[in-house]
């Protein structure tokens, strides 16, 4: 009976030593893997331990190093291509901009032509000369008028004489108007005029002065003492 307990004791004290030499073994292991430096990113953990880790920890670092594999693509990817820089605009000396450049617009003064005063005089003895001014004027809106015969006939220039405070439109247009008409045309002011505008006409372009009529004698007979000789009467220049 002693040989089975002796054979179960031994059975016992086997497996208690394989234990102890195995916890053994793993401790040596243990000490002689070299201590972590900074230099060595990863040191390799006894069995035992690498089998204790958490299957957790496994996945977050393979997701950890995914992301990082993701980020260095988008940076490489940003680094690689070179951007474009914009071309500078070129600079234009001896220019002005817009807003240097403008003027401000000159409004146009309103006149009433109706209430204009003018006086026409034929200086030229062409019969009609002043109503062929006149109904040039009245088409250009003027309604106030004179008309009358100047002191001469043979009035070569056109004159115009405007009073000072006459707006200065009226003016400009009025004497446009006549250098389009007449050959010559002679422009004056007056603080002293009783009308607006007074216009001595001359010759237009491309007419010529009016012959002067002279008198053709008649020859007389001989008459008694008592006769007397037959006076020719001398032709008066029309007017207007």
């Amino acid at each position: 009976m002693t040989t089975p307990i002796s054979y179960g004791y031994t059975l016992g004290a086997m497996e208690e030593d394989q234990k102890t030499q195995e916890e053994t073994q793993v401790q040596e292991v243990a000490e002689t893997q070299p201590a972590p430096s900074q230099s060595a990113p990863f040191t390799p953990l006894p069995m035992k331990l690498q089998k204790s880790k958490s299957p957790v920890r496994a996945i977050i670092g393979v997701l950890v190093l995914i992301a990082f594999i993701i980020a260095g693509f988008f940076i490489f990817k940003g680094t690689g291509t070179p951007k474009e820089s914009p071309s500078p605009s070129p600079i234009i000396r001896g220019t002005t901009t817009e807003d240097e450049t403008q003027t401000p617009t000159p409004t146009t003064e309103v006149v009433d032509k109706s209430k204009v005063t003018v006086e026409i005089q034929n200086g030229t003895g062409i019969t009609g000369d002043a109503g062929y001014l006149r109904d040039i004027l009245k088409e250009m809106g003027y309604a106030k008028f004179e008309l009358g015969n100047a002191s001469s006939q043979d009035k070569v220039t056109t004159s115009v004489t405007f009073v000072k405070d006459l707006s200065k439109t009226v003016q400009d247009e009025i004497t446009e108007k006549l250098k389009d008409i007449y050959k010559e045309v002679d422009v004056k002011t007056s603080s002293t005029s009783k009308v607006d505008v007074l216009i001595v006409t001359g010759l237009k372009k491309g007419s010529t002065p009016k012959a002067s009529s002279t008198p053709t004698p008649k020859a007389t007979s001989t008459a008694s003492p008592s006769s007397s000789p037959t006076a020719t009467p001398s032709p008066t220049p029309t007017g207007q």
